[in-house]
This record gives C-alpha cells, structure tokens and sequence, in this order.
C-alpha cells in the first residue's frame, strides 16, 4: 500500500493554518510587490500562483490589476480560495509537477519554500519542465526558496509553540539529504503527528535543475528587498529563470 505523500496530508489538515497562523503576510505583500517593481510587471499580466494555499496572496496579486490563477493540491484550501474567485481571479486544484496550460503565462511565482518537497530530483525537475511549459517566450519564474547553508548552521533543533491552546511540540534535524521538521501535539486528548520535508539544494543544485527544464537563472537575490545572494549570509535564495 503506497502511502500519501506527507504534504498532500499536513497541508490539508486544519492544524497547518493553526501552527502557521501568525506568518509575516506584510514582508510577503512587500516582497511581492519589489518583484513587481523590478520587473516593471504590466498590468494585465497573466501571473500563476503556484502553491497558492488559501489564494491569500493570488488575491492580493488581483487587487493591483493582474489576471491570476491561483494553484494547490490542497482541495480544502482551494475550496477556502474559490469563495473570492473573480473576474481574472480563478483557483484549482493541481499537483505542480504535471500542470498544464501551455505558454499562457507571463510570470509564474512559487514563494515561501513551495519547492522541494518530492523523493527524488526527477520530480523537482518535473515540476520546472512545467514551469517551462506554462511560461510565455518571455515569461519568467520567481522561486523563492530557504538558504540551505544558513538554515542548515543556525537549525533550530527543538521548541514549543503554543496556538489556540495547543502546544506543538517541533523538532528539525537534517536527514536523507531533506531538512526534516516533526510536530506532534494533542488536541482533545487526541495524539497528532506529521512531518514536513524540504531538500537540501543549493544554487548549483538549481542551476542543474533548470538546464534539464529548458530554464536558466538570470537574477539571483537573498532576501526580500532583493539585494545580492550571498551564501553566509542570505536568509534566502530567490531566483528568477527564464526560458531558454
């Protein structure tokens, strides 16, 4: 019996938005809209939200005049995101490694570490090949990805975090070439444990990557105000690819 896979659960589960309830969306909205100014964004731009959750940050897209879908595997979170579905706001449910809809978008945004989930490089490479195939000639992709090195030196290796009166109890340790993070609670004297795995990649890694799919690096940046990567240092690695 093949089991599921750890996202398709932990994601679609109601403790994911109580541990993560308190997430920065103002850094977020500001790093959105630094991208949208560096690139001189059009509007009227197709944009695809890739990973999208609950479509809060496809909605904010939406406000400022862009035509966004917004995609998850989530379908408790997609059902969430289509209550403020609009003209030019449309939402569904996709598992990013075999999405089609060919040469339709101008910028394709994967934020917040929304890669690197799978077993296997083939997979994440998949997941670029349809990149490759649903960017426009001129279309670029925003990947916004964890500093491996960073993370993996500063790993915080245990704590307790207490929302809506449940205490979560996480742990990380790197194993098997992933970032592993467990959290296990109770809620209503009911054991709960999951698991959240993300790959340790570099920007060589990427750069791999983005060969096989047909893509290539053009910026690089290590935080959200887009100054340079720089590996020590960075908080993060975003990269911007484009078709070759």
């Amino acid at each position: 019996m093949q089991h599921p896979e750890w996202f398709s659960t932990w994601f679609d589960s109601p403790y994911y938005h109580i541990l993560y309830n308190d997430r920065d969306h103002d850094e977020a909205r500001e790093f959105i809209q630094n991208i949208l100014l560096k690139f001189k964004v059009k509007a009227q731009a197709q944009i695809l939200d890739l990973a999208c959750g609950k479509g809060r940050h496809s909605m904010f897209l939406h406000q400022l005049g862009f035509q966004v879908t917004g995609l998850d595997l989530s379908p408790q979170s997609i059902a969430h995101a289509k209550l403020y579905s609009d003209q030019g706001l449309n939402f569904e449910v996709g598992d990013m490694r075999h999405w089609r809809n060919l040469n339709h978008f101008d910028y394709i945004l994967n934020l917040f570490t929304s890669f690197g989930y799978f077993d296997t490089d083939e997979e994440n490479v998949q997941v670029l090949q349809s990149v490759a195939g649903n960017l426009k000639s001129d279309g670029y992709l925003v990947l916004d990805y964890l500093n491996a090195f960073k993370t993996i030196k500063n790993l915080n290796r245990t704590e307790v975090k207490r929302v809506e009166d449940i205490d979560f109890v996480i742990s990380r340790e790197v194993k098997n070439g992933f970032i592993v993070k467990s959290i296990r609670f109770y809620d209503h004297e009911i054991e709960y444990f999951f698991q959240e795995k993300v790959k340790v990649l570099y920007l060589n890694d990427f750069e791999r990557f983005a060969t096989l799919a047909g893509l290539r690096i053009v910026y690089c940046y290590g935080n959200y105000h887009l100054d340079g990567f720089q590996l020590e240092s960075s908080d993060r690695l975003i990269m911007i690819m484009a078709k070759e």
